[in-house]
């Protein structure tokens, strides 16, 4: 049996096309969710919001669009199935934004004590931590949402 070479060697399957499809979506809309959340974030705490009410607010801002994006993503349409995909969304949502909060809540106490006297510092590190618990969920999340959110949907092509 020969090799093949060229252009037809360097194809994906039909599995690893529809994943790599996937995971440019959910990068899309995981960047849309992300600048939503970051900016409300970094507005709320450099305004001197508690680090948790500005995680909260953060997640509220980047959740709703990550949901409607996601659920796009995944080939879900209507009402049909809405409720059981909302009810598996929102504990692997929830679950990130307790990891942020409870990072962002740590980074102030650090902030605190390095940087007493100035704020630029404690808010940089602050939101570094917020921002760094989100980027390590990204690859978490998304095996989540292709096995546990939208299961129904992994055999079916999404919308292109």
């Amino acid at each position: 049996m020969a090799a093949t070479s060229g252009p037809e060697a360097q194809q994906p399957t039909g599995g690893a096309r529809r994943y790599w499809r996937l995971l440019r979506r959910f990068a899309g809309a995981s960047a849309v969710a992300t600048v939503s959340s970051q900016l409300v974030f970094l507005l709320s705490y450099s305004l001197s919001s508690m680090p948790i009410l500005s995680t909260v607010l953060g997640w509220l801002a980047g959740a709703v669009p990550n949901f409607l994006l996601n659920r796009r993503t995944w080939g879900s349409r209507g009402r049909s199935g809405l409720r059981g995909e909302l009810a598996r969304f929102l504990p692997v949502s929830v679950a990130t934004v307790l990891i942020a909060g409870t990072a962002a809540n740590y980074a102030e106490t650090l902030a605190l004590h390095l940087f007493a006297e100035s704020a630029t510092p404690r808010v940089t590190l602050v939101w570094g931590a917020y921002l760094g618990t989100y980027l390590l969920m990204f690859v978490v999340k998304f095996f989540l949402m292709d096995r546990v959110v939208f299961p129904s949907h992994r055999r079916h092509e999404p919308a292109r």
